[in-house]
């Protein structure tokens, strides 16, 4: 099926120009490289088969429309054509222009129906014990500074340090008091270690990414400083590194799975009678949630020209802005808004009776507001009096602050209540049902393409992934829509 609509699926070569090598051996299509990396992850093979399956497969070179004498590439190359769609930030490349060809065949439509949701990605480590992740820190730095600067190491730093630090440590068989114990002197001999390469090592070297890895790991696993106990409990967060080997990864957690590593943002198109095809596939932090993310899709979407006339999300992605935003870019987000849990039943905002033109709130009780004021972002700040709500008999139940109770008002409040009026519909619960499509796609992306486990490290590297999965993925997709069957034929 590739074979034969080779020239339609794939641009001129012309359009890969930038991508060529400008030394060593004799230049290899980017785009020819570009499909054996598919193919890869279509047959999970490493690169050293791919390279001999280019070189020995008839099927393979049918797809590539090589000749059978092709004699094939060395397995290096691939690894190099990696590094520089890295190098000049090309990961999207082949995506999207698969993309701009699918557009153009009509098998990708703008204005259509997409569907959106996340997943999570494991990363290429595991989760290193408190213990564990200085130690590895300091190893690494060690070694950093060992292979620039081997000399200013042999004649500032002691060999017994040299020595203890440069095998890998472990807190197997040490008791509770033990590792405590051992944290305290690691940590000052990593502080020790920063404060000689800041007092004599060459500039160079104090920048190394390993010594500001070790840096930052010090600074959250000891708040206090040299000399003191690590924190008494495991720090973490956005910016906590989990493990030095890969400090983008990061530790997260949802409904009781913890994983380390990132998520990815995945979109596919969900026409009735079209193929389903993967529109975008982006990866993120672990701990990035999914709202901010939708405008972030959104965009790239409408830089390809495909923005959706509907887009189904579920409530993670939901908010007032998002509904009226996608509104201004012609999309009709789809979506049930989180219920008003923001105080208890009768007192919640939409128990309040808001008289805009007048500015103000009378709540459940019959009280009218004190305080009206609009900021700049077209927020309403309402507040009822401290010495009312103090006095009424509901105090404690619709508030406990001791200023009154107070409402925020979303500018896009009126769209948000309309939606929520909506998601109670039939016809709006029948049209959800579309939305629930996506959960197989992470599937199929999880169990046949690997994509629950990272192939590389990093966050740039995972998105070279991320893309040439997307490009494996349509393909599949597409020859399975060319043969099925016709009318019954």
């Amino acid at each position: 099926q590739i074979g034969e609509r080779f020239d339609q699926l794939f641009p001129d070569e012309r359009v890969f120009a930038s991508l060529y090598d400008t030394q060593g051996r004799g230049a290899i299509s980017p785009l020819l490289l570009s499909l054996v990396t598919v193919f890869q992850i279509l047959e999970k093979v490493p690169d050293r088969t791919a390279a001999e399956f280019v070189a020995a497969r008839i099927d393979w070179k049918y797809a590539l429309h090589l000749p059978l004498a092709y004699p094939g590439f060395h397995f290096t190359d691939l690894y190099a054509f990696r590094g520089r769609l890295l190098e000049h930030g090309q990961e999207r490349f082949v995506f999207e222009q698969l993309l701009m060809q699918l557009k153009e065949m009509g098998l990708l439509k703008p204005k259509g129906k997409m569907r959106t949701d996340s997943t999570h990605v494991l990363g290429v480590v595991e989760r290193l014990s408190q213990l564990e992740l200085i130690c590895e820190s300091l190893r690494l730095a060690l070694q950093a500074v060992t292979q620039a600067v081997p000399d200013w190491v042999a004649r500032q730093l002691p060999a017994i340090f040299s020595e203890t630090y440069a095998q890998r440590q472990s807190e197997y068989g040490l008791s509770d008091i033990q590792v405590k114990e051992r944290l305290v002197k690691v940590g000052r001999d990593a502080f020790w270690f920063l404060a000689q390469v800041d007092r004599s090592a060459p500039q160079s070297v104090r920048h190394l990414p390993e010594v500001e890895v070790l840096r930052q790991v010090l600074a959250q696993q000891f708040p206090s400083g040299p000399g003191h106990p690590p924190t008494s409990q495991r720090p973490s967060g956005k910016a906590v590194i989990e493990s030095p080997h890969e400090p983008e990864v990061r530790f997260a957690q949802k409904r009781g799975q913890g994983w380390l590593g990132y998520k990815a943002q995945v979109t596919e198109s969900c026409d009735p009678a079209q193929p389903h095809l993967i529109v975008d596939l982006e990866p993120t932090g672990a701990l990035d949630n999914d709202s901010p993310e939708l405008p972030k899709v959104q965009a790239r979407l409408q830089a390809q020209g495909i923005l959706p006339a509907e887009q189904y999300v579920d409530q993670g992605y939901m908010s007032a802005a998002h509904l009226a935003n996608s509104a201004d870019l012609g999309l009709n987000l789809m979506g049930v808004p989180l219920d008003d849990t923001q105080a208890a039943p009768g007192f919640r905002q939409a128990d309040f009776h808001i008289a805009t033109q007048a500015q103000r709130a009378t709540c459940p009780a019959g009280q009218n507001s004190q305080v009206w004021a609009e900021n700049a972002n077209g927020q309403i700040k309402i507040r009822f009096a401290g010495k009312t709500c103090r006095a009424c008999p509901y105090f404690g139940v619709c508030t406990s602050s001791q200023q009154g109770r107070s409402l925020t008002l979303s500018p896009h409040r009126a769209i948000l209540a309309l939606r929520r009026a909506q998601a109670k519909t039939k016809t709006f619960q029948e049209k959800m049902r579309l939305r629930a499509g996506i959960e197989a796609t992470i599937s199929e992306l999880v169990r046949r393409y690997h994509f629950r486990q990272a192939r590389y490290r990093g966050l740039a590297r995972l998105r070279l992934q991320a893309y040439f999965t997307a490009v494996a993925i349509n393909l599949n997709r597409l020859a399975r829509w060319w043969a099925r069957p016709v009318n019954g034929i």
